[in-house]
């Protein structure tokens, strides 16, 4: 089944992403199709054979990674985004993906996407700087949850949030996306009861204003001030 290329035009005006040929998209549009995803539907789970790749063109995913018995929020993505990044050594997922909310997804097979690569070169970078990114982003996440006390790892992951999934306000900016103290604590790798008074800790400061799931960030500025400041004294 084959789709409109313009399905992509979201791609087309992502920095890192704009400088693949028409041609790159055009090919993808006559081997895959898009799939609509209803909220919380995965895509795929952890250790499956990693048989496909995915372009998220409308909606949000959470990365989930799982053992048996539980399961942690480790990033959340809008579109535009590609995953799994890791998509060059044929082995299985690393991760699980679900959607947060109602997504459009352009699903194609990645031996697909490998022998336009290995044919196409060139087009190789964006996947290379996406892949690059990635790893830094997992390289800072390591470090918060290595080096920073609770206060600063929770500071750090509610300012990224701010930065990637922040909408300008009048009070603030708003986290566009419904967060509990549970989910926070997931991806911050602390109790949920932590995060529950150092959130009240934010509040009573004036950095945050929190509305059941909504956090909006009155300050980025003291917000920065605060994290560093707990960086400093460990």
């Amino acid at each position: 089944m084959t789709v409109n290329k313009t399905g992509f035009e979201i791609f087309h005006k992502d920095p890192l992403w704009e400088k693949l040929p028409e041609s790159f998209w055009e090919y993808c549009a006559s081997h895959g199709r898009i799939r609509q995803f209803a909220a919380k539907q995965f895509l795929f789970f952890t250790g499956e054979e990693g048989n496909y790749v995915y372009f998220l063109l409308k909606g949000r995913v959470q990365i989930l990674l799982m053992s048996e018995f539980t399961e942690k929020i480790f990033r959340i993505l809008q579109a535009p985004a590609f995953f799994p990044e890791v998509i060059f050594d044929s082995k299985v997922y690393p991760y699980a993906v679900i959607t947060t909310e109602t997504s459009e997804v352009f699903v194609l097979e990645r031996r697909i996407l490998l022998q336009y690569l290995k044919e196409n070169p060139s087009d190789l970078w964006p996947f290379y700087q996406n892949m690059a990114l990635d790893l830094r982003r997992a390289y800072r996440q390591i470090k918060n949850i290595a080096l920073g006390d609770a206060r600063s790892r929770l500071g750090a992951k509610i300012f990224a949030l701010a930065h990637v999934h922040g909408q300008e306000t009048d009070e603030g900016i708003n986290i566009t996306i419904p967060l509990s103290a549970t989910d926070l604590a997931g991806m911050c790798s602390l109790a949920r009861e932590s995060v529950s008074r150092i959130l009240g800790e934010l509040k009573d400061l004036g950095i945050l204003k929190i509305e059941k799931k909504l956090i909006t960030v009155l300050s980025l500025e003291q917000l920065q001030e605060w994290i560093h400041d707990r960086q400093n004294s460990l």
